[in-house]
Formats: C-alpha cells, sequence, structure tokens
C-alpha cells in the first residue's frame, strides 16, 4: 500500500505544465482561468478529478477510475459555465482572502500517509497562483480560503452534466516532470 501511494504521489504532479497557458478546441481560444484536480487514494482504486474552467466561461472536466497508476474508466464532460456558477467561481478567486495565498513549495516526500491531493491553479495575468496539497493535513491551515473554492467545486461535481465525446485534455493527464504549472 505504502508503494501504491508512493507511486500515486509520483505520478500524481498534475499536468498542469505548460499546456495550462495553451488553447483548446472547446475553450476556442480562451486561456485558462482555473485548473483544480484532485486524487482520493482508496484501498483498490483511486478517484481523480480534473476541471479546467476557461475565460470564456466553458469548461472542460474528467473523473477517472485509476488502479495501480492506469486507468481504469475516465469520462469527459464539457460544457459552458451558468451565469450564477461563473459568479460564484470568481468571487471565490478573486476575494481578498483567496487572492493573497502563497503556498510553499516543498520537496514531495517519498512516501505521504494518509494522501488526499489537490492542485489549485488559478490565472493571474501573465502569470499562475500555484497550490500543492498532497494530503488534507497540509491544506488544513489555509482551510477558510480554500474550502469556499472545494465546496463549489464539489457542487459543481455533482449537477448533471451529459458526457461528452471530446477527447482528454493532456492537462488532466497525471505526470511526473512537474507538481503545479510553473511559468
Amino acid at each position: 500500500m505504502t508503494r501504491y501511494l508512493t507511486i500515486l504521489c509520483g505520478i500524481l504532479a498534475v499536468g498542469l505544465a505548460a499546456a495550462v497557458v495553451g488553447q483548446t478546441e472547446m475553450g476556442k481560444g480562451a486561456v485558462v482561468r482555473l485548473q483544480l484536480n484532485e486524487v482520493q487514494p482508496g484501498t483498490m482504486a483511486s478517484e481523480q478529478y480534473c476541471t479546467v474552467v476557461f475565460s470564456d466561461r466553458h469548461f472542460h472536466s474528467e473523473k477517472a477510475s485509476r488502479r495501480r497508476g492506469k486507468d481504469t474508466d475516465r469520462k469527459v464532460y464539457e460544457g459552458e459555465l451558468s451565469e450564477a456558477d461563473w459568479n460564484a467561481l470568481g468571487g471565490i478567486i478573486d476575494s481578498e482572502g483567496f487572492r493573497a495565498l502563497s503556498i510553499p513549495q516543498d520537496v514531495s516526500p517519498l512516501v505521504i500517509q494518509d494522501a488526499h491531493t489537490v492542485t489549485i491553479s488559478v490565472a493571474r495575468g501573465t502569470r499562475f497562483q500555484n497550490m500543492e496539497f498532497l494530503d488534507n493535513k497540509s491544506r488544513k491551515p489555509y482551510d477558510s480560503q480554500l474550502k469556499p473554492l472545494l465546496r463549489w467545486w464539489k457542487s459543481f461535481r455533482s449537477e448533471r452534466i451529459v458526457e461528452s465525446k471530446a477527447a482528454v485534455d493532456a492537462r488532466c493527464s497525471l505526470d511526473s516532470t512537474n507538481s503545479v504549472f510553473s511559468q
């Protein structure tokens, strides 16, 4: 189990890499406004959730079930955020408290106990505000600023969105080169 978590955390480095700045077919040239990625490890398999929100209100979202570092099932969802969802999201990520978050980047340990990784990247002009949390304990000091966004995302994921035939987005792939997007 420890080896699995080690591999998962090593692979977890979210695909926020250089592609975050790029464009997608769904975004029709729109730049990325926000990217969220979460991996919830389980005993036999883990669940990965990834959402990319573009500046034109479109989104690309994926949910994957993973076992032994490989997808056993991956579903893609695309669409446009409602005015209410867009405004709620903007209010959260543009709030003074959220903007002021500065999470120090640490070297990932070889083994993480109770891993539950969440990475967040928010476009801030020509740069990105990047945050990576390897477990619930690492998020604890920032709960008051993060909880509104995580609640919004959980609510968004629970909405009935029709599965898309769109291709998997590289930004939602787990890779082992970078933990968060850097520019």
